[in-house]
C-alpha cells in the first residue's frame, strides 16, 4: 500500500519498459569488468588499452541498439543488457601497443642531512593503433627484468645474424 494512495501490479506491457530505480545498466556492469581487468594490468606495471575497450562497447552498444529498434520499433533494454564482452584480457596484448616514450623519474630522499635524487623507476609511454597514448609507471626493479633481458636477447639475435653471414 502507498500512502495515500492504492497500489497495484504493473501489466506486462508496463513491466517491458519498467526501470527500477538504482538498478545497474549495462554500460555500469560493463565498466566494473574493464575496471576490474584494467586494475591487474596496473599492479603489473603493463599497458592496458582502456580507451579502445570504451570505444568497442559504444559501437557494440549502437550496433545492438539499431537492431533493437529495427525489429521492435525501439531499443528494449533487455537487448542492450544482454551484450557480452567477452576477451577483455586481448586489450593488454603486447602487439597492440608501441613504445614512443620512455623517461626516468626522479625522486628526493635525505641522506645525513643532504637532499639526493635517487631513480625510483620510469615512465614508458605507449602508443596504440588507434593514437591513444598510455603512461605507465614501472619500478627500477621491474624496469631492469622486463626491458634489460629483451635488449640482451636483441644483441644475441643480432650477433648470431653475423655470425651465420
Amino acid at each position: 500500500m502507498v500512502e495515500g494512495g492504492i497500489m497495484r501490479n504493473q501489466t506486462s506491457e508496463e513491466l517491458s519498459d519498467y526501470r527500477l530505480v538504482g538498478d545497474k545498466t549495462a554500460k555500469q556492469i560493463f565498466l566494473k569488468q574493464v575496471a576490474v581487468v584494467e586494475a591487474d594490468f596496473t599492479k603489473r606495471h603493463e599497458a592496458y588499452d582502456g580507451p579502445c575497450v570504451r570505444l568497442d562497447f559504444a559501437d557494440k552498444v549502437d550496433d545492438i541498439e539499431k537492431e533493437s529498434e529495427r525489429l521492435h520499433g525501439y531499443v528494449r533494454q533487455e537487448d542492450v543488457k544482454s551484450l557480452k564482452f567477452d576477451d577483455l584480457d586481448k586489450y593488454g596484448d603486447k602487439t597492440r601497443f608501441e613504445i614512443v616514450d620512455d623517461s626516468v623519474d626522479m625522486d628526493t630522499i635525505i641522506v645525513n642531512g643532504r637532499r639526493q635524487t635517487q631513480e625510483v623507476g620510469h615512465t614508458v609511454t605507449y602508443v596504440c593503433k588507434r593514437g591513444h597514448k598510455i603512461s605507465v609507471f614501472v619500478p627500477s626493479e621491474v624496469y631492469e627484468e622486463r626491458f634489460k633481458k629483451e635488449e640482451v636477447k636483441e644483441e644475441v639475435v643480432k650477433t648470431k645474424k653475423k655470425e651465420d653471414k
